[in-house]
């Protein structure tokens, strides 16, 4: 039986309220009302934590869709514009309504992460070492909420609720991903001080994705230098190693998991429940309703370029659809044995490690059962780290950077799109921000009037 580690369950932290007087009526003291500062007290510190993973997990989700629909992996086929817009490479338009929506969902969780980190490191500093395991948790969660801050966006910033803060801008969002990997690190000594390795091995495989999105960071930009693999950095090789020692065979994965006692993922609801979006053609074929509550189901329909017989379709598609499912609450994966072996693929062909190379991307083809081994040629090799990297980080966010390091164009994508005059621009900081924060000028926010 396959050992699959998941997500902790999100757990709602308390809602902040702040509340007023309005005449004798409602002068009363409500036992239920928090202020910011109840959760600050120790005894919070563990629903701080879950709270900060509350929000992590709709940022994963509404930054997911959008750079689903801006990539290959979703065709818009609803009714809003704005879809349409992000599915023909628009990505780079702040007036979105959709990217608008995102933007707070992103600034949240990285704010909320941040809080977290900032009171429980409080906590031990002042109490000792029994807040140790929550504050690694907080520094995995802010972590997360870092790396896909910088694998999504071409611009940030990083204001402190009504304390606004000026844009990092497009040049400095490396140092976003950098501030990832220093969070994993943090995470993963707690974790080892406290004995968790499951939490210690979660950690690692988290920063060997983020020192992977660095390195890809680097190719697209200030513009996409289009080229075959990338090599690693030595602690993103030694984490996957170890996160596979610890996997074994099995098809280990860490996900974001939603449900109806926290929240729904706001991707799986678009797709399955709206129908505002599908899974792109060259990937499935819908066999379910497109909207209802039957939700949206399908069969791979991206042939496997490898297999013995010609015409087989790729089976690591129809493992992603299973877990897709066809409801609001189906979890999304954030790191996996799948990616270490793809990192470390993808180093070895850099490497010239041809054996190495197509070890490990057999490795992925064991996962799924397909009809026949892939046997290394120099013609095919970058054809099988594009296509096993394609199939294997299904809905993870990945997929435009990879399109844009490769010179991948979506047929769909205009010839005045971002994503074809700009290759490498990521989602913009949007309109909510741009009205709200005095540092964001004219060249920030070119296209607006605030």
């Amino acid at each position: 039986m396959m050992n699959r580690i998941k997500a902790p369950a999100l757990a709602a932290i308390a809602t902040l309220t702040l509340s007023g007087c309005v005449g004798d009526l409602l002068d009363v003291d409500n036992p239920n009302s928090l202020n910011e500062s109840s959760v600050e007290l120790p005894a919070a510190a563990n629903g701080l934590a879950n709270g900060a993973l509350v929000e992590v997990g709709d940022a994963v989700s509404y930054m997911g869709l959008s750079l689903a629909v801006a990539s290959d992996e979703a065709y818009w086929t609803g009714s809003r514009d704005a879809w349409g817009q992000l599915d023909q490479g628009y990505v780079g338009d702040p007036l979105n309504e959709f990217t608008d929506a995102a933007f707070p969902q992103l600034g949240e969780a990285v704010w909320l992460a941040r809080k977290a980190v900032n009171v429980l490191k409080g906590h031990v500093d002042e109490l000792g070492n029994a807040y140790r395991l929550d504050r690694g948790r907080a520094q995995m969660f802010y972590g997360i909420a870092l790396m896909i801050t910088g694998e999504s966006q071409e611009d940030m910033t990083f204001s402190d609720k009504t304390d606004a803060a000026p844009a990092v801008g497009p040049a400095n969002m490396f140092k976003v991903l950098d501030d990832a990997i220093a969070q994993f690190t943090a995470a993963i000594a707690d974790f080892e001080a406290e004995g968790k390795t499951e939490l210690a091995v979660t950690a690692k495989a988290l920063r060997a994705r983020a020192h992977m999105s660095r390195a890809i960071w680097s190719k697209i930009n200030p513009s996409a230098t289009v080229g075959g693999a990338i090599t690693y950095p030595a602690q993103a090789l030694s984490d996957a190693a170890d996160v596979l020692a610890y996997a074994g065979t099995s098809d280990w994965y860490y996900n974001m998991n939603y449900s109806s006692g926290s929240r729904s993922s706001y991707l799986h609801g678009e797709v399955n429940n709206r129908g505002e979006q599908q899974w792109d053609p060259t990937l499935a074929v819908l066999t379910g309703s497109k909207t209802g509550s039957k939700g949206r189901t399908g069969k791979s329909n991206l042939d496997d370029p490898f297999a013995a017989v010609a015409g087989t379709k790729d089976p690591a598609v129809e493992t992603a659809l299973t877990q897709f499912g066809a409801a609001q609450y189906s979890p999304i994966t954030v790191t996996s044995a799948r990616l270490m072996h793809l990192i470390l693929a993808e180093n070895a062909l850099a490497s010239n490690n041809t054996a190495s190379f197509e070890t490990h991307i057999n490795h992925l083809r064991d996962y799924d059962a397909y009809d026949s081994d892939y046997t290394y040629t120099a013609g095919n090799a970058v054809q099988a780290l594009q296509h096993h990297r394609r199939v294997n980080t299904l809905w993870m966010g990945l997929r435009l950077q990879d399109m844009y390091r490769w010179g991948l164009k979506d047929p769909k994508w205009q010839a005045g799109a971002e994503t074809v005059k700009s290759a490498g621009q990521m989602l913009p900081i949007t309109i909510v921000e741009c009205r709200a924060n005095p540092y964001l000028d004219n060249v920030t926010c070119a296209s607006i009037n605030p």
